[in-house]
């Protein structure tokens, strides 16, 4: 492997830690500043650079050695697939995204949901509480009808929440891995839609709930009725009779990984979903990938996220798996797991923290931009090199109030927050409606995403704001047209108080980055702002600027 260093130094070492001993190997020059060659001997590779004035790990030049979490972390082994790096995804919840064949609308009362009929509602209906047991009749055939529009917004991967059979709306408790969902259109619907995707150059990402099944799927059932049942071990059972469960909740009972069964039907067989439809798909996203393990625990958490990740692998070289880790991802990463993940700890909550006032649970937050910076620098600098780019970077998703309400309707606010999302380093990702500034009709009393973050989308154009449409529909353009916004480095920028402030960097391309809600008075060489197309130079006031030196 050989290491580049952009550095104006004509001399150094490259410090690297081997077998628990730290050895040393000198740079040498190269045009743009020193280099190393290195046997990459073990997964993460941990190094440092020391230069004159000190070493330089990941966060920033220091004067004393660093701790090895300050280490650069360099995976060996296959990156990330170049196709999904700065990629920009759109998030589908099928059911309440476009109806594309209404006979394939569950009927009212067709069955029971934990007791009660499930509903079939009307697409202008506001979700209820009880949004599981809602149906509003959306599918498959109804995302291929709309992938026109998606294309011309320039959506790159389509992601869909889960499309395998079961009894809720949501799809989170599986009756049936190897079914699409008959209300969905079915295998038939799937397949049509990969082709279409195909035939566009754009992908395809499903959700994989490998943690939990549903409590209706047959080999819970078997389970639960037989103590004596081969499936009997691929569920943690308890001497009081109860057993492990996601989050607690009964109707989605917890795999155990250390049955043999479990891994066989999960990680080896050909028909373990993971593999099975990747014929019809390019990735995976893992449901809660962080609490996957043994016992009705996440014990050995990273050996079958490695295990889940080589599986789909093998069906597939250049296959995503990205996992829903919802709290701090840089240990999972670094051992050596996933290609990338949700970026909640890292971006999401922060930044909406910071333009809210409210953290997800709707509890009072002061942060100051300085202060959610240096949280995105912290996240970001930790991550193993090869993931920074394959972060599946959002504002809102299924699970978390959209980020239009949160801050309560303001526009201005809402366009910062995205064009901040275009302008940092990952995969950023449009919840569906969030582009036509789709909101959620509970009172700000009642704080909460799902089921309310979960509305139909408004194909009434009427509905529509347009300035919001326009706006995220040119991020999306920036995005993919600069280098530096989607392969980037990232550097902070000098800027006053209030004002979050960086830019990118790749090759000679260079892109700085402005974000104050307030407002701030920003002094410019010459340069482009990007947003307009206009050139700018002296003094400029805006309260989100992606500038472009021209220099």
């Amino acid at each position: 492997m050989e290491l580049f260093l952009e550095t104006p130094a004509r001399e150094g070492l490259l410090v690297y830690e081997k077998d628990g001993e730290l050895h040393e190997k000198p740079l040498t020059p190269w045009e743009g500043g020193l280099k190393a060659r290195v046997f990459v001997h073990t997964s993460p590779f941990r190094y440092c650079f020391r230069l004159p004035e000190g070493y330089l790990g990941s966060h920033g030049l220091e004067k004393n050695l660093p701790r090895y979490d300050r280490f650069f972390h360099l995976l060996a082994g296959s990156p990330p697939p170049s196709w999904a790096l700065g990629a920009v995804f759109y998030q589908i919840f099928p059911d309440r995204f476009r109806q594309g064949r209404p006979e394939l609308a569950p009927r009212e009362g067709a069955w029971l949901y934990g007791g009660k009929p499930i509903r079939k509602k009307a697409w202008h209906e506001p979700p209820g509480e009880e949004g599981a047991l809602e149906f509003y009749g959306g599918d498959l055939f109804g995302v291929l009808e709309a992938l026109p529009y998606l294309e011309a917004l320039g959506v790159e991967v389509l992601y869909l929440t889960p499309i395998f059979r079961s009894p809720s709306s949501h799809r989170y408790d599986t009756e049936d891995y190897l079914e699409v969902d008959p209300h969905l259109g079915g295998e038939e619907a799937l397949r049509a839609l990969y082709q279409a995707l195909e035939a566009r150059g754009m992908r395809l990402v499903l959700d994989g709930v490998y943690n939990h099944v549903g409590a209706t799927h047959p080999w819970f059932q078997k389970a639960w009725a037989n103590p004596e049942a081969p499936e009997r071990g691929m569920f943690t059972f308890y001497p009081d009779g109860t057993y492990a469960s996601f989050f607690g909740l009964g109707h989605m009972p917890k795999l155990d990984y250390a049955s043999p069964l479990t891994q066989e039907r999960f990680v080896h067989s050909p028909k373990a979903p993971i593999r099975h439809w990747l014929r019809l798909a390019h990735g995976w996203r893992l449901d809660v990938a962080h609490a996957i393990g043994e016992g009705g625990t996440n014990r050995k958490n990273a050996h079958w996220l490695r295990a889940l990740a080589r599986a789909a692998k093998e069906e597939r070289e250049d296959a995503l798996v990205l996992g829903e880790l919802s709290y701090d991802a840089t240990p999972t990463l670094r051992a050596h797991t996933l290609d990338g993940a949700m970026h909640y700890a890292g971006f999401a909550h922060p930044v909406m923290e910071w333009l809210s006032g409210r953290d997800v649970h709707g509890r009072a937050v002061a942060l100051e931009a300085e202060e959610t910076l240096e949280t995105l620098l912290d996240h970001y600098r930790a991550l193993p090199l090869q993931v920074r780019h394959a972060m599946y970077t959002f504002v809102s998703s299924h699970d978390i109030p959209r980020a239009l309400w949160r801050l309560r309707g303001d526009v201005e606010r809402f366009k910062l927050a995205y064009a901040l999302l275009f302008a940092f380093p990952g995969s950023p990702a449009i919840y569906y409606g969030d582009e036509v500034g789709l909101s959620q009709a509970n009172p700000y009393g009642l704080w909460r995403g799902d089921p309310y973050c979960r509305a139909p989308f408004p194909w009434d154009e009427k509905l529509w704001n347009r300035e919001i449409h326009a706006f995220l529909k040119r991020l999306v353009a920036l995005k993919k047209r600069h280098p530096a916004l989607r392969r980037g480095s990232l550097l902070p920028l000098p800027a006053s108080k209030g004002t979050l402030a960086f830019r990118r960097r790749y090759g000679g391309e260079e892109v700085w980055a402005f974000f104050s809600p307030e407002g701030a008075r920003l002094a410019l060489p010459r340069g482009v702002d990007l947003l307009t197309g206009n050139e700018v130079e002296g003094e400029v006031e805006a309260s989100y600027l992606l500038f472009q030196p021209l220099q």
